[in-house]
């Protein structure tokens, strides 16, 4: 009893007080709206009285002062609107005629395209952002000193920002619509044009009062209150726009998000009440929007590509191939013929330049016939090398009638110099015993010659006196002979092992690394010839992005691939035809496309010292055989051969009918991989 005694006193103590507090903060407001009131009246009699002085007469000396009290200036709106649209005109027609010259001038550098990439897509909006930073850096007049007059650079910043805000809404509702994968035609896009041009004018004359209330009332209450009233106005006038693309919005969102929020998300797109939500879906559209826009203009980068399929691998947890995959499944074997081999017959041929290096060295030698006749071609095995030079070889061949080519295919460990100058002279139809002596006796005799030699890499073996086949190749090379230009192809492991022996700059002078290939010359290979074979793709589920528009889902899977497709085979066209041949399967003329398989590494690891050993010797030297094998490594023929029967096995290395080893296509990178991480190779 005597705590509720205490309660109730408490409370007829507080009670007055309290009510006492509110009359009191009533009065403070009631006497701020009265100051606020006097400050409007003051502000509407300044201008009156201004305009009463403009038509009866302006007081000497108090002439701009009058003339800004009037608002008069205001007036210059008028042509500032005219002058910014006509600037606007101009500076989007240089930047778009500055971007054509660009793209017409066949930009081969990274950077530069997604540089007009970007270029091309704020053309429109950067005349207006130039404007809005010289109307925000004018000096700020004081409505103290210059009267309603002082508010024009402030209504030409209101002006610039209503362009900005118009030309912003077309571009998001647009986005909005290209993003959920609807069509718009002529009819569409002008509806929706019209509809953002409405809305922005309704938000103008708005924007104009609560700039001029700040201006005027120096952030009084009156024009905080007006200020909410116009932002209040302004979101239901965004609202109403926004509900004719409700549905487009809500799409993007669930992109955005995932699958478990739908239920959150879906709501969105019917109510009357929820389409007072709308606005709050345009920072979560712009941030979709945003990160498209960064991997098309990231998308050249061969580093981005490569990033993001890794990440994409990471996400789904694909992992490499460690087991062996039971399911039951079938490739027509008239289809996988269209991926058997690289760049012969009747299969497109694919530009990747090399055809523009050799005729620059080609033609050098071709006007002078000087000393400078050697050219070196090294690249990974399956690369394109032999097949670039067979096509330069018929294009000299169709095309100069004086000029003779001749190939000669180096066979399997040509390491005496004897049998190098009894091949080279049959080739050139001249007698070599002599060497390069000989070699430089008969030029004048020899009629202007392209010579291939394919192969080089067969001119040595990395033991003692397994060097003299290389060493009269480079003799033949150093001997004056200028009617003949010399074309050497040659593996990039093997190169590297002897510029380590020999030195790279006493060699050759002319060395061309050929480069892989980027992932739009990977696609244009496997989808020209999957176009010749007739069949129709169908890219699996997991590639998919049921999350995207239906007719987005097809081209994002397809891009999808690709990128993993080029980061697997490290743009190397053989592996990626072999790659292609190992994840797709048919059924009837569909062919159905799976994620590309990453042989896994772990096996050869695993496997000891010595299978390295013998992995290592048969990259450096492109193929051995089991006897060739043994001498490079120094390892007992049990132990050679045990190792060589268990890579066979895995799939690892091959064995030719010539009896040969070489490491596989779909293992060649993973190896050389691992054995670059031992310290086991030269490159």
């Amino acid at each position: 009893m005597r705590h509720t005694h205490f309660i109730i006193t408490g409370l007829f103590l507080f009670l007055p007080a309290m009510a006492a507090a509110q009359a009191l903060e009533a009065a403070a407001y009631i006497a701020l709206f009265e100051r606020e009131w006097q400050l409007l009246q003051t502000v509407v009699v300044d201008w009156l009285h201004a305009c009463s002085q403009l038509i009866q007469g302006i007081p000497k000396g108090d002439e701009w002062k009058v003339v800004f009290s009037t608002g008069l200036p205001l007036v210059l709106l008028v042509p500032l609107r005219y002058l910014s649209r006509g600037f606007s005109r101009w500076l989007t027609g240089y930047l778009s005629g500055w971007h054509n010259q660009l793209v017409s001038g066949d930009i081969r550098h990274k950077g530069l395209r997604a540089l007009t990439r970007f270029v091309t897509s704020i053309t429109p909006l950067v005349p207006w952002l130039l404007l809005l930073w010289v109307a925000l850096v004018l000096p700020r007049l004081s409505a103290s000193d210059f009267g309603l007059g002082g508010a024009l650079p402030l209504l030409f910043t209101v002006y610039v920002a209503y362009v900005l805000v118009n030309l912003s809404l077309e571009w998001f509702l647009l986005s909005a619509c290209q993003g959920a994968g609807n069509y718009l035609n002529n009819d569409t896009t002008a509806l929706l044009e019209k509809r953002a041009h409405s809305v922005t004018s309704w938000l103008l004359l708005p924007w104009v009062i609560i700039t001029l209330s700040e201006y005027l009332l120096q952030s009084s209450v009156i024009s905080q209150l007006i200020g909410a009233l116009v932002w209040l106005f302004s979101w239901l006038m965004l609202s109403y726009v926004l509900h004719f693309y409700r549905e487009q919005l809500v799409l993007n969102l669930k992109r955005l998000t995932p699958e478990r929020f739908d239920s959150l998300v879906e709501p969105l797109s019917g109510g009357r009440l929820t389409v007072l939500l709308l606005p709050l879906l345009i920072p979560l559209n712009l941030i979709l929007f945003t990160r498209a826009f960064m991997e098309q203009l990231l998308g050249e980068f061969a580093w981005y590509q490569r990033l993001s399929a890794r990440w994409f691998r990471m996400r789904n947890q694909l992992q490499e191939e460690d087991d062996e995959d039971t399911s039951v499944e079938c490739t027509d074997d008239n289809y996988l013929r269209w991926f058997e081999c690289y760049g012969e017959g009747e299969y497109p041929i694919i530009k990747t330049g090399l055809s523009e290096i050799f005729q620059r060295h080609y033609s050098s030698w071709h006007s002078d016939r000087g000393d400078d006749n050697v050219l070196m071609l090294t690249g990974e095995p399956g690369i394109g090398k032999k097949s670039a030079v067979k096509r330069f070889c018929k294009e000299v061949e169709a095309n100069e009638d004086d000029v003779r080519v001749a190939m000669l295919e180096i066979p399997a460990r040509t390491l005496d110099s004897t049998s190098l100058y009894s091949l080279v002279g049959e080739q050139l139809e001249i007698d070599l015993a002599e060497g390069p002596v000989a070699l430089a006796t008969a030029n004048e005799a020899i009629p202007p010659t392209v010579f291939v030699l394919n192969n080089a890499e067969n001119l040595f073996l990395a033991d003692v006196g397994g060097l003299d086949g290389w060493q009269a190749l480079l003799s033949l090379t150093n001997a004056r002979a200028g009617n003949v230009f010399w074309i050497i192809v040659m593996n990039n492991q093997s190169w590297a092992y002897l510029c380590n022996v020999f030195g790279r700059d006493y060699q050759m002078r002319n060395v061309v690394r050929v480069k892989r290939w980027t992932q739009a010359e990977i696609r244009s290979l496997i989808l020209s010839r999957n176009q010749q074979s007739g069949y129709r793709l169908r890219y699996d589920d997991v590639l998919m992005d049921t999350r995207a528009p239906a007719n987005n889902s097809l081209r994002n899977a397809e891009q999808r691939y690709f990128s993993l497709l080029w980061d697997a085979s490290h743009g190397v066209p053989v592996t990626a035809l072999r790659l292609w041949q190992e994840s797709v399967t048919t059924r009837r003329n569909e062919v159905t496309v799976k994620v590309p398989r990453i042989p896994a590494g772990s096996r050869i690891e695993k496997s000891g010292s010595n299978q390295s050993f013998i992995l290592a010797a048969i990259v450096t030297h492109g193929t051995l055989n089991t006897a060739e094998i043994m001498r490079v490594t120094n390892l007992s023929e049990n132990v050679v051969r045990f190792s060589l029967k268990a890579t066979l096995e895995d799939d690892i290395v091959e064995k030719g009918e010539d009896g040969r080893y070489r490491i596989t296509a779909l293992w060649y990178h993973t190896v050389v991989s691992i054995l670059n991480r031992m310290n086991m190779l030269h490159e």
